[in-house]
């Protein structure tokens, strides 16, 4: 079994962790969610061998300031394994 690669990938008002398991990222069908908090978004820390993949701004959009909050109530489409980190730290509900 492989071992569990963890990647904080954002927080929560408080300075609450959202942590994402990658080992598996979840489907290519991306899921919902409706923030309850604000979420400030980190850059991963050496995305590339943790096995996160690049964030739509990485494929030449345009690239937001780290960190970079999202406002509660905004409802966003991610990869599985971040709308469960999102969702268990409590910052989201699913949609």
């Amino acid at each position: 079994m492989e071992s569990r690669r963890l990647v904080t990938l954002g927080t929560l008002p408080g300075n609450v962790p959202v942590v994402a398991d990658v080992t598996s990222l979840g489907s290519d069908v991306a899921v919902h969610v409706t923030l309850t908090q604000d979420y400030t978004l980190l850059m991963p820390e050496n995305p590339f061998s943790l096995g996160f993949p690049l964030r739509p701004c990485f494929t030449g959009a345009q690239q937001p300031q780290y960190p970079h909050t999202i406002p509660a109530g905004i409802a966003l489409a991610l990869l599985g394994c971040e709308a469960t980190a999102l969702v268990a730290a409590g910052g989201a509900v699913l949609t």
